[in-house]
């Protein structure tokens, strides 16, 4: 019998970290057809913190990266030839790649791609999930607690709420299936034959769904194990604040409010009116207030003002000075104020801002403002409201949930992508829901079958009591008659 000596030992050791080293690095393909730079922000840092992490990334999308990571690759979107985009660079070369990253928003285009490269793949979500992506991975569509994105509800509803949210639910739900997918499946055969499965079915595969979220804001759903919650993944680490905002912030004696509508959205086109009104109220608060303001000069502007075209958002909110945030409540900057623990004068303009507005409300860590009530005095009565100390309180709470996790949501993030990868699809997380028709899923069939069985036994019962009935009055009056 032979003896393992520890040269032997030191050379296997050496073999298996060799095998280790290479077989590591996955080949990971992004595809963002989106055009929206707000959606990429959500994408981004998964696919650089996969390539920093040493795995050979290419990413098509609008935005490619200005400085990136090694092992980072960006194949550029120009107009509108997507299609022809991922024609040409990714199947034309037919790469082998472990696992496809794709957003899934309004369109499941990318899903055949996948098919065609035969890779298992993992839906991103820049907002909450829409009312088409929770059949394909078996979710309940719980209407009554669930709201639709649109909508600007929260998860408490009346019964007027939950009714229309049932029917915009299930009526977009409608439109995706019997309008949408027809027309993508018609653009996806004619680019790849007409033997690929409908989009409806290829969707069915999604190993796992992250989406851009977190029960701490946007409250509890029954989700399965292969959806993920990774909001605030794009919260990178503190960076120092300018000079001259830093001293502005320092020196605020009673606090800062912070003004800020997006990246979508530019404050010196507000109608003169909403403008003057927001200036007037800003100037009768003891508060400093930093505006972020598309312009290099602002009419009227008060001495308590710090006005900018961009600011660093995330570090002005977790600043321990700044105490009130007013925003079109985007999700990313939701997301910020949650991660900060600031409360929140929320003003929706479109999409899911709604929604995530009615969630501060529902948190208790801020107020709606609607774009066509602003006025000086509600302005001014708004930011008052939640600078009380219940706003605060229930913000810091939200913050504590949002930041204490028992991971990051890129290391969540990356955990999944390479088990995903290594397990070819993740098969065991993908629950029989998903191949399951509605009728069975929501056993409606069940309830038929019984309600059949009552009906039967109600209509046999009801029989024989008319025919004992019937037959009684017969017997009393032969009765009678003897």
């Amino acid at each position: 019998m032979a003896v393992l000596t520890p040269g032997h030992l030191l050379l296997l050791i050496g073999l298996c970290c060799t095998l280790v080293q290479a077989s590591y690095p996955l080949k990971i393909l992004g595809l963002f057809p989106h055009p929206g730079v707000s959606h990429f922000h959500f994408f981004h840092p998964i696919m650089r913190g996969l390539a920093e992490k040493g795995h050979d990334v290419t990413v098509i999308s609008y935005f490619p990266d200005k400085s990136p990571p090694a092992h980072y690759k960006d194949l550029p979107l120009t107009g509108d030839i997507m299609t022809n985009s991922v024609d040409l660079q990714v199947l034309q070369q037919r790469q082998n790649f472990d696992v496809v990253i794709m957003e899934q928003f309004n369109s499941d285009c990318m899903t055949a791609v996948a098919h065609q490269l035969k890779a298992p793949f993992i839906a991103l979500s820049s907002c909450a999930m829409l009312p088409w992506h929770y059949y394909r991975m078996g979710m309940p569509i719980e209407t009554s607690t669930v709201p639709e994105f649109v909508k600007g509800q929260s998860v408490t509803m009346m019964f007027a709420d939950r009714l229309s949210n049932w029917f915009i639910f299930h009526s977009m739900r409608l439109l995706y299936d019997y309008y949408n997918t027809p027309i993508i499946d018609a653009m996806v055969r004619q680019k790849f034959g007409h033997d690929l499965p409908s989009v409806s079915e290829l969707s069915k595969e999604t190993s796992m769904y992250f989406v851009n979220q977190h029960f701490s804001l946007s409250g509890v759903k029954p989700l399965p194990p292969s959806v993920i919650e990774v909001g605030g993944i794009h919260i990178q680490k503190a960076k120092p604040l300018d000079t001259e905002l830093q001293k502005f912030i320092d020196n605020a004696e009673h606090g800062v409010v912070f003004i800020s509508w997006g990246s979508m959205i530019s404050a010196d086109t507000l109608p003169p009116a909403k403008r003057d009104a927001i200036v007037r109220a800003v100037k009768r608060l003891k508060q400093r207030v930093i505006w972020k303001w598309e312009n290099t000069t602002l009419e009227h502007k008060p001495d308590n003002l710090y006005i900018s075209k961009w600011l660093p958002q995330r570090d002005i909110l977790c600043h321990p000075n700044v105490k009130v945030f007013m925003s079109h409540a985007g999700l990313m900057g939701s997301s910020e104020a949650a991660y900060c623990g600031i409360p929140v004068v929320a003003t929706p303009m479109y999409g899911d801002q709604f929604m995530n507005a009615a969630a501060i409300h529902n948190r208790g860590m801020g107020v709606v403002l609607k774009y066509d009530d602003i006025t000086e005095n509600t302005v001014l009565l708004s930011i008052r409201v939640v600078l009380k100390k219940q706003y605060m309180d229930n913000a810091k709470a939200v913050s504590h949930s949002y930041r204490h996790r028992p991971q990051s949501a890129l290391e969540t993030a990356i955990y999944w992508v390479e088990y995903v990868a290594k397990t070819q699809g993740a098969p065991l997380l993908k629950g029989n829901a998903v191949y399951l028709s509605r009728f069975a899923y929501y056993s409606l069939d069940i309830y038929l079958f019984i309600g059949f069985i009552i009906f039967i036994s109600v209509v046999s019962w009801s029989f024989v009591c008319s025919r004992l009935c019937s037959r009684r009055p017969k017997t009393l009056a032969k009765q009678k008659s003897n």
